[in-house]
């Protein structure tokens, strides 16, 4: 598939879009008080233990004490193969200080999951500093090629200490994954010695910033091109693939035509959709998608789309096409848990059968470890997915004030929303406009001093209007070029 990565930063927020012929799989949207703290190590204390089932929970500063437990101890046998030594818990007690990494992001009303056995990743190798354990991606599918992997780096590592190849290890020479790997250790050693004098609930390390851990996770030679929104993201892009031959690096753009980089490349449209219950397919049906407490529904319907041929063959097809957009959306908007699909109902055995096989198909496509159940007689087919890291959505919807059950547009959203219809004017020639929006809105953008900047350091020359409606809804936004004189109306900057 053609693979073309985008980055950008404005108002104070990172984004980052992945697509695949054209098509969305990927989308992060991160500001600095929004940044998923999964791979941030911590100094916690224990608060209370759970001798029974080998847990406890550590309180590690975050907004709700986390939950440590002996099931992380050792990397997933789903997506390493490789040689394990002897591990053990150590003895806790309350009141003990203890070296954490979140594994899970805190979901809902649950607290971030942490391990005792932190990893520190890099492009092609995972450092595990108090794992024994050398390992190989599961995705890496010669046999042969894996144990060859393994047997090289064996020897670069110490007693008690572990590593594991990444998929785009094969690619890499030996010393570079040796200097990658010491570079790790290196991180390693200053995380501990900040340990021993800091106060419980400090930072340890973090992840590394979005631009990096996005081409980090991204396989490099499936990428074709990469877009940028400034020249800083261009450095940072460039100084990541430095460490790499000149083969695996991908040319870099700078998007310079003052347009919103993901408006013009039509990308934007289908990160509102995103945030809509409904997904369109390309023959004129579409899903809704209906995500519950305890589990996500999937509905598939015909839509507008009747077919050439008999029924069971329009609905075999829809089903197909379903099944492959079920699997982008699951990757796109991070569903996890239990996911039920209700497929449109068909009479041949072997159809079913192959809906079934084409949705396992779609969706370890998209590197997704799934457990896929069968249809059932109704047409249901049940699968699993363990959710990875946090979604974006908090960010670009919230809990309706009034009805406490659906969904609104928060105001930040909107009002970025309406920068890049602004940098599309400001491109055209406007100088001068008027947006008429809802009262909330309005007052966020005049006290968002990051809005207020960006905007004049792109637009220097525009003079923006706000006039505020207390009947609009939130994501109701109206622009004018040509306007007269309204005392009711406050200037932007």
């Amino acid at each position: 598939m053609r693979k073309t990565l985008y980055f950008d930063e404005y108002c104070g927020y990172a984004v980052s879009a992945v697509t695949e012929n054209g098509k969305l799989t990927e989308f992060n949207f991160e500001s600095g008080g929004s940044l998923s703290p999964k791979g941030n190590v911590y100094k916690g204390k224990i608060v209370a233990v759970l001798a029974g089932m080998q847990a406890a929970f550590v309180d590690c500063g975050l907004e709700r004490n986390c939950y440590l437990s002996a099931d992380d101890a050792m990397p997933s046998a789903d997506k390493y193969d490789g040689s394990r030594g002897e591990i053990s818990m150590p003895e806790l007690k309350e009141g003990d200080d203890v070296l954490v990494q979140v594994v899970r992001a805190p979901t809902g009303k649950k607290g971030a999951k942490v391990t005792l056995f932190p990893s520190f990743v890099g492009k092609n190798v995972i450092y595990l500093p108090n794992t024994p354990f050398v390992g190989v991606s599961r995705k890496i599918a010669d046999d042969e090629l894996r144990k060859n992997l393994a047997y090289s780096v064996a020897g670069l590592i110490g007693e008690g200490e572990g590593i594991v190849l990444r998929t785009a290890a094969p690619y890499t020479r030996r010393d570079l994954i040796a200097t990658e790997l010491d570079s790790l250790k290196s991180v390693y050693s200053g995380v501990k010695k900040h340990f021993t004098d800091a106060p419980t609930g400090t930072l340890l390390y973090s992840e590394t910033e979005l631009v990096s851990r996005v081409l980090r996770d991204v396989l490099s030679y499936d990428i074709e091109e990469i877009f940028v929104g400034n020249d800083r993201l261009k450095a940072a892009v460039e100084r990541f693939y430095s460490l790499f031959p000149p083969a695996h690096r991908r040319p870099v753009t700078v998007h310079r035509s003052g347009r919103d980089m993901l408006e013009e490349h039509g990308i934007s449209e289908q990160v509102r959709v995103m945030t809509t219950p409904r997904a369109e397919l390309e023959n004129g049906a579409y899903l809704v998608i209906d995500r519950c407490e305890a589990l996500t529904a999937v509905d598939v319907n015909t839509g507008a789309f009747t077919g050439a041929n008999n029924l069971e063959q329009t609905v075999y097809y829809t089903n197909v096409l379903a099944a492959r957009e079920i699997a982008r959306q699951v990757k796109l908007r991070n569903i996890g848990g239990i996911v039920v699909v209700d497929f449109i109902d068909m009479t041949d055995p072997a159809h079913n059968r192959n809906v079934v096989e084409e949705l396992e198909r779609a969706l370890k496509s998209y590197g997704m470890k799934c457990c896929v159940g069968q249809m059932s007689e109704f047409g249901l087919v049940e699968f699993t997915r363990k959710r990875e890291g946090a979604s974006v959505l908090p960010l670009m919807r919230k809990q309706c004030p009034h009805c406490g059950s659906g969904f609104i547009t928060p105001s930040r959203f909107t009002i970025l929303d309406t920068r890049a219809k602004l940098l599309g004017l400001y491109a055209d020639g406007c100088r001068r406009v008027l947006i008429d929006a809802a009262t909330e809105t309005v007052a966020a953008a005049l006290g968002w001093q990051a809005f207020t900047d960006d905007v004049k350091a792109r637009m220097p020359d525009m003079e923006i209007y706000l006039r505020s409606h207390r009947s609009y809804p939130h994501s109701r936004v109206h622009l004018h070029t040509q306007f007269a004189p309204d005392e009711k109306a406050e200037k932007l900057n």
